[in-house]
């Protein structure tokens, strides 16, 4: 997660991500909303959850170009998240109103909460079993449930930005690791209903954005079996996928994908995986739009390594689970999955590369958010 000081906050690669990818994304998101069938709903502002770092550019952007409406110079529609509470009060100087909680994303998220099953409309009203001993970790298992349901109330989100700065898949922790089990509880609380006031939305669709660094090289093999099975599903349900993998990576076998071209191996198989854990929790890919895949290359001081950053719309499936009879999945949601899934054999990712770039204009823009930020922070 980009926690805290984020060294890479100026990058030119980095910001032309933001304005020429994410940037889109949460326009169209936006135009989305000002369809729905309501004037409540078109009226709405976004909700955004992100992993902004103190910088809060991400926000700001969103800020610059209108796509967040903060209301009184209140982001009371964004929420994020930091290591700790002087990083998310920093943070918030940037971006104030804004809703931060400090703590470990994860192990706020995967708490073991024994009244979620209880959780409806007042989660904040619950409180805690009043007959535990006050010992230390009590008081600090109570504090974290306290966020986990205050995080809980924010649900749903318009767009979700996770965007880390580590690994996606850590070798510490068997499959599908720590982060990939609080994303799928993450799109669980999307299905929740949104409340503004008197009015209440049920998310039809909401867009994603998820950065990576890819690896680790020493991905261990519970991962890497799991992985290769997503590509294997794939190229046994669809005869066609082994060709367009054979042209785009020079081989047509998932297992020596993995042992000789790890990176490739990561790219095709990481999306896929993503999106198999939101069709667990009721929702799909858009296949109109697909998954697109940008890519940065940065150095440090043992060599290489690169940021692959995922960005696509996600719909409801329809019916949702809680108007359809149980059994396989409709055959729409399995056509759209083949869609998707092709998109990503036959789509490279994008490099994003110096010459690649308008530097001038991606400066131009950064000064822009400079300038908002100073705004809010009441510099001249």
């Amino acid at each position: 997660m980009a926690e805290g000081l984020f060294k890479y906050e100026d990058c030119p690669l980095k910001h032309h991500i933001r304005k020429e990818a994410w940037l889109p994304l949460c326009k169209n998101r936006k135009r989305l909303l000002r369809q729905g069938r309501t004037k409540a709903a078109r009226d709405r502002r976004l909700h955004y959850f992100t992993f902004c770092a103190v910088g809060a550019i991400d926000v700001l952007m969103l800020d610059v170009e209108k796509v967040i409406r903060p209301s009184n110079d209140r982001f009371d529609t964004v929420c994020f998240f930091d290591v700790n509470e002087e990083y998310v009060n920093e943070t918030q100087k940037s971006i104030p109103g804004a809703i931060g909680f400090p703590g470990d994303f994860v192990e706020i998220v995967c708490a073991d909460d024994p009244e979620e099953g209880n959780l409806i409309d007042d989660l904040a009203a619950l409180t805690s079993a009043t007959d535990a001993q006050d010992t230390l970790a009590t008081r600090k298992q109570q504090a974290c449930l306290a966020k986990r349901r205050q995080f809980i109330l924010q649900f749903p989100f318009d767009v979700i930005n996770f965007d880390l700065e580590g690994f996606l898949f850590q070798p510490n922790t068997p499959p599908p690791g720590r982060l990939m089990r609080a994303f799928r509880k993450v799109f669980e609380w999307q299905r929740r209903p949104l409340r503004i006031g008197t009015s209440q939305f049920t998310l039809d669709g909401f867009s994603l954005m998820l950065t990576t660094q890819i690896g680790p090289p020493n991905l261990p093999q519970d991962y890497r079996d799991e992985l290769r099975r997503y590509l294997e599903e794939n190229l046994d349900n669809d005869a066609e996928l082994r060709p367009l993998l054979l042209n785009r990576t020079g081989v047509d076998n998932p297992t020596t994908l993995s042992a000789n071209y790890f990176e490739d191996f990561f790219r095709l198989s990481t999306p896929k995986a993503l999106a198999n854990v939101l069709m667990a929790e009721d929702w799909y890919v858009d296949p109109d739009t697909g998954i697109s895949l940008y890519e940065i290359e940065r150095a440090w001081e043992g060599g290489k390594y690169r940021m692959l950053h995922l960005l696509m719309d996600i719909k409801r499936q329809n019916p949702d689970r809680d108007h359809r009879f149980a059994g396989p999945p409709p055959v729409n949601l399995l056509d759209a999955y083949r869609t998707v899934v092709r998109a990503i054999f036959e789509r490279r990712e994008t490099a994003v590369t110096d010459a690649l770039i308008d530097r001038p204009a991606i400066d131009s823009h950064l000064n822009l958010i400079r300038a908002r930020r100073a705004k809010y922070l009441g510099e001249n």
